[in-house]
């Protein structure tokens, strides 16, 4: 499996992939960007199934995968899109907005990101499940200038599935207001508003529900 930022179209999409056609970008930064995806066969010499993944008003990166037991693919990315796609039972089928922002890589956010998580079935013709994350900052991005110091360093997240199917994320929110559990470790941010805590999420298989989150950082 291959994952990246594809700046436009002419990505290599495969037919009957859950989005053969790139989708769009920001058209107040440099460049307008999508997720790609890719399962190559395993000597790869051929594609099983290759597709973008973003909406059309911004820009998109993947940042983490993780291949479920069922040869379901997840993907930990950032988005500014307020069109990036979502199920319908997701736990959170919107955008939540935050500050204009544009990394060493020269990706623009002009409204501010959120954190989303998808799920592709197998044979990656459609979504399993999909939902954004985040609160009213910057949500999936590491702003903070003392922990960036090489290319994507902005980019820094990871996703990982136990044997049960259960989706656990570890990423960076200047949210004061990330969604969080009841009864977590760290209920509420660390710092004031601007400031960047890391936060860690468990999500149920299908991403209906957040099993318990919390942040983590120090003042």
């Amino acid at each position: 499996y291959a994952g990246g930022a594809s700046f436009g179209i002419g990505y290599p999409t495969t037919v009957g992939a859950f989005q053969e056609s790139f989708a769009g970008g920001d058209l107040q930064g440099p460049f307008q960007t999508d997720i790609g995806i890719t399962k190559f066969t395993p000597d790869g010499s051929d594609l099983i199934y290759s597709t973008y993944l973003g909406g059309s008003d911004s820009n998109e990166m993947p940042h983490s995968m993780f291949v479920s037991d069922d040869n379901e693919l997840v993907v930990l990315g950032s988005t500014g899109s307020e069109t990036y796609p979502t199920t319908a039972n997701a736990f959170d089928t919107s955008f939540n907005g935050g500050n204009a922002f544009s990394g060493a890589n020269n990706i623009q956010y002009t409204i501010g990101a959120d954190i989303v998580v998808t799920r592709f079935v197998a044979d990656g013709s459609d979504l399993a499940a999909s939902t954004y994350l985040g609160g009213s900052g910057d949500d999936g991005l590491n702003l903070a200038d003392e922990l960036t110091f090489n290319y994507a360093d902005e980019a820094r997240g990871e996703v990982f599935l136990d044997n049960t199917g259960n989706v656990y994320i570890c990423s960076s929110t200047n949210s004061i207001d990330f969604p969080t559990s009841e009864g977590a470790f760290q209920p509420f941010s660390s710092g004031g508003i601007g400031s960047q805590n890391g936060i860690i999420v468990k999500f149920n298989t299908d991403l209906s529900q957040m099993v318990w989150s919390s942040y983590i950082g120090g003042s």
